[in-house]
């Protein structure tokens, strides 16, 4: 191999390695720190042209057998990856095996941003590795653009997979740019075809061998002028896209949403039935809290059933970095705690306004809520530092806040059948007139003036508790906790026509440190557009002496515990109840089929369409016939791994082929070479030559494939590249050109 061509093929490489890699800082994007990953993806994209390369040269003429050849190599990365990132199972190599089943759907069940783990990691790492090889095969089977394939159906998936990491994306696609060019600097001129068989007369002149000499420069120059016409447009598209197309309001949705975990039943305490036992034993020390003086949240809980309202239970397990909010309040202030829980039951954790970060346990998410629960049961025990934005309404007036409607918020608007006959009116005798802050105000206001806090009283907060509660406006009512003054703001305003839903917290610890029981508070939040969820205390600040500590017969039927067993579940959210384990993969096993058809297509189109380019042999004019059979005998020759100089003549196939077969009688050879000739340069053929021609052809392949060693006999019939050759018979004259003589 010359310089010339030496560079050429060093352009190749390069360029088939950026296109496989071209989709490593879109991938890396969707991490918690991406350039790590983008490291990683990019050296498996450089191992694995490297390791196909060397594959396909020792397994010369059998290129899809390369690409499986590298796999190996791809599991021992694999295996190292695992050792370094474990996931949930902590082993090396059980670590890989669990992280290969289960890596896409875990992708799709996680949060944009969490860490690089082995088991998120396995299916971008693998799906690199496939294109790398894959493009490597092609391009040293002389395919340099479609080389190009594998890497951008790898970067239209990366685009699927973090459709909101626009920036990211730009760049990717400035590297398959650069591929591009790259690969347009390395083209070999083509040449010139003179039979659709592939039979190419080569006549060196003088003038061409000394022409030959010197390209270098004229190479480097053209591929210069490439990269600049292509990779520095991709650049500047790169650098200047992003500003441009920020504002476009069309944005792609995230597969994710449509990933969600699927739930399983378990017994769940309603964190409002806390409130009431709460308020009763004030003293009970919960957590310890550092870090600034902020109220927390714990539970939202946007469905009412009519005799209780339930949690969001969607959780999608969920980095330290958490997805950001779709809708941040006009003014917020950053606040960070750490937290210790002592003795708060359930799974929630107490975060500070609109969660953005934890660190020291993991987490799911639950987007529509904000809400988190701990993956690990319990929080009681643990300790972690929340990070979250706290809106501050400080002199918001909302005249113009319009509360929001329509699809997605139907399930805020939702009161079930079964409600108190006058709920109704005193929803509109105390919202009054105005706009939507207003009319929510003055519920707020009715409950914090007609009523009277008083701990410890049954507990209880559906339509059997409202409405012994409820008296109209102007008239007294009686005492109850903010359990109870929580739902009948949701309720009321959902009866005013308001987006409404509940949310359990804790105000901030009274010696600055200590949260306790007596904290725990319930607010209601009204949803307006383009600013969010604005909180509303309906909480009397008249409180009366504590109530006797409550029978168990006290309590009515909505005493906080429910089943989760999917029963009632009308809001649309998805299941309820806990979170699944992380890595169960159920519902995801539909993924796998898709693989298998493509693999059962494979199986049957490659055989399917060898025998139609036979068939070309049967079927037809003489000479087409004849020059067809030809082309079938070049492709068994290449599948037997036969090679010829780009000089070789039908007599040099004929004399090769008695060398491989040296039973075949030469005096057959010699017809068929002639035949050929004649076919090719416009001789006289007939019809029982073409039936000759064909004849021999079948015995010669069929001999060819018999002296084969058995892996190429295996592929023999599925190999993809034998339709392609056929149909495009000038491929083969990179190994086997025939003419007349020289």
């Amino acid at each position: 191999m010359d310089a010339v061509n030496r560079g050429r093929a060093l352009l190749a490489a390069a360029a088939v390695t950026l296109a496989a890699a071209a989709s490593s800082p879109l991938l890396a994007a969707g991490y918690e720190r991406p350039a790590p990953v983008a490291a990683v993806l990019a050296c498996t994209a450089i191992a694995a042209v490297a390791v196909t390369s060397a594959a396909h040269r020792l397994l010369r003429g059998l290129g899809p057998i390369a690409v499986l050849a590298g796999l190996p190599v791809a599991a021992i990365g694999l295996v190292v990856v695992a050792a370094r990132a474990p996931g949930p199972v902590r082993e090396p190599v059980p670590g890989a095996v669990d992280a290969l089943l289960h890596s896409g759907a875990r992708i799709l069940t996680t949060a944009p941003h969490p860490p690089a783990t082995v088991d998120l990691l396995a299916f971008p790492l693998l799906a690199v590795w496939l294109a790398g090889a894959i493009a490597t095969v092609l391009r040293r089977d002389g395919r340099v653009l479609p080389a190009l394939l594998p890497g951008a159906v790898l970067l239209a998936g990366a685009a699927a997979l973090n459709p909101e990491t626009a920036g990211a994306g730009y760049w990717s696609a400035a590297l398959l740019a650069g591929a591009a060019a790259l690969v347009l600097a390395s083209a070999p001129p083509d040449a010139p075809d003179s039979a659709a068989a592939g039979f190419t007369v080569q006549v060196r002149a003088p003038e061409a061998a000394r022409a030959r000499r010197r390209p270098l420069p004229r190479v480097a120059a053209a591929g210069t002028a490439v990269a600049c016409a292509v990779a520095l447009p991709g650049i500047g598209a790169a650098v200047a896209a992003p500003g441009m197309l920020e504002s476009w309001p069309v944005r792609a949705s995230d597969p994710r949403r449509q990933g969600e975990l699927p739930d399983k039943p378990r017994e769940v305490r309603n964190p409002m039935a806390y409130l009431s036992e709460w308020s009763a034993a004030p003293d009970l020390p919960l957590m310890t809290v550092s870090g600034g003086r902020t109220p927390l949240r714990w539970v939202a809980l946007a469905e009412f059933t009519g005799t209780m309202w339930i949690p969001d239970a969607t959780y999608t397990p969920a980095g330290p970095t958490l997805p950001p909010a779709e809708t941040v309040p006009p003014r917020t202030t950053r606040s960070t705690v750490q937290v210790k829980v002592q003795n708060l039951p359930g799974d929630w954790l107490p975060v500070p306004g609109i969660p953005t970060r934890v660190d020291g346990m993991a987490v799911g998410h639950d987007a529509g809520s904000g809400t988190l629960l701990s993956l690990n049961g319990p929080v009681a025990g643990h300790s972690y530092t929340a990070s979250g934005t706290v809106p501050d309404w400080t002199g918001w007036r909302g005249t113009d806040a319009m509360a929001a409607s329509g699809t997605g918020f139907e399930r805020y608007l939702r009161l079930p059948p079964g409600a108190p006959a006058r709920l109704d009116e005193i929803a509109r005798k105390a919202a009054g007139d105005g706009g939507p802050h207003q009319r929510a105000s003055r519920i707020a206001e009715y409950l914090r003036d007609s009523y009277t806090f008083r701990p410890g009283v049954p507990g209880g907060h559906g339509y059997a508790r409202l409405g012994k509660l409820l008296v109209p406006p102007g008239r007294r009512g009686g005492g109850a906790t903010s359990e109870q003054f929580a739902s009948a703001f949701a309720v009321l305003a959902r009866a005013a026509g308001l987006p409404s839903r509940v949310v359990v917290g804790f105000g901030p610890a009274h010696d600055g440190t200590t949260v306790r029981s007596g904290d725990a508070v319930a607010w209601g939040e009204i949803y307006y557009e383009g600013v969010g969820w604005v909180s509303y205390d309906p909480n009397p600040r008249k409180r009366s002496a504590a109530a006797p500590t409550p029978r168990p017969g006290d309590r009515t039927t909505d005493d906080g515990t429910y089943r989760d067993d999917g029963a009632g579940d009308q809001a649309g959210t998805g299941a309820r109840g806990g979170e699944a384990p992380p890595g169960d993969g159920g519902g995801y096993a539909v993924l796998a089929v898709p693989p298998l058809v493509l693999l059962l297509l494979f199986l049957t189109m490659v055989p399917l369409l060898r025998l139609r380019a036979q068939r070309r042999s049967l079927q037809g004019a003489a000479r087409e016939r004849i020059l067809s059979a030809w082309t079938e005998l070049l492709v068994a020759m290449r599948l037997a791994g036969l090679t010829l100089p780009a000089s070789a003549t039908t007599a040099d196939v004929s004399a090769l082929l008695a060398a491989r077969l040296p039973g075949t009688a030469p005096g057959p050879l010699r017809r068929l070479a002639a035949q050929v000739d004649a076919a090719g340069f416009g001789g006289p053929v007939t019809r029982q030559d073409a039936a000759f021609a064909s004849a021999q052809v079948r015995a010669l392949a069929a001999g060819l494939r018999r002296s084969s060693s058995p892996l190429r006999r295996l592929a023999w019939w599925s190999d993809p590249r034998a339709p392609l050759w056929s149909a495009r018979p000038s491929r083969l004259t990179r190994r086997a050109r025939t003419g007349r003589g020289k």
